[in-house]
């Protein structure tokens, strides 16, 4: 669309816009005709004020529109990265618990091997203890058998 037709068409729609408000505004003839005379003036002034200011006009809106992109591309990469740490928290916490249950598991080995090893050490010092338990058993009985040979002869 040229230039001249959007100008156009913008001043016509701001004139219609106005016009159509006033009329459904105001029922007398004197005020619609003050509205009408007021708006046209500053309609007239705004689209003087937009034609007079139009390069500014439109290199500010170029910077916004350009610090707005770079703000949703900045925003972009920080939720993508974002999205990347969260990936990597859940596959670190994921290696952690496996880490953490393999080595509970091989903790409950260890103990079950010691306690067999320490009950199978302890039957047999019990065996040994019996054993010499026995031992000093009979050398007593056979002390108190001679004790009961003497007493007797």
């Amino acid at each position: 669309m040229e230039e001249h037709t959007k100008k156009m068409l913008v001043r016509g729609a701001i004139i219609g816009g106005v016009v159509g408000g006033a009329v459904a505004v105001f029922k007398s003839k004197t005020q619609l005709s003050t509205c009408i005379t007021k708006c046209y003036r500053t309609s007239t002034d705004v689209l003087k004020f937009l034609n007079e200011n139009r390069t500014e006009i439109v290199e500010q809106l170029k910077n916004t529109s350009e610090k707005f992109t770079k703000v949703v591309d900045e925003t972009n990469n920080d939720l993508k990265a974002l999205s990347g740490n969260i990936k990597h928290l859940k596959r670190s916490s994921s290696e952690m618990v496996n880490t953490v249950q393999q080595t509970k598991d091989q903790l409950v080995d260890m103990y079950e091997t010691c306690k067999h090893k320490f009950e199978e050490e302890l039957d047999s010092v019990d065996k040994n203890v019996s054993e010499e338990k026995r031992g000093e058993i009979k050398s007593i009985e056979e002390k108190d058998q001679n004790l009961e040979t003497k007493d007797n002869a």
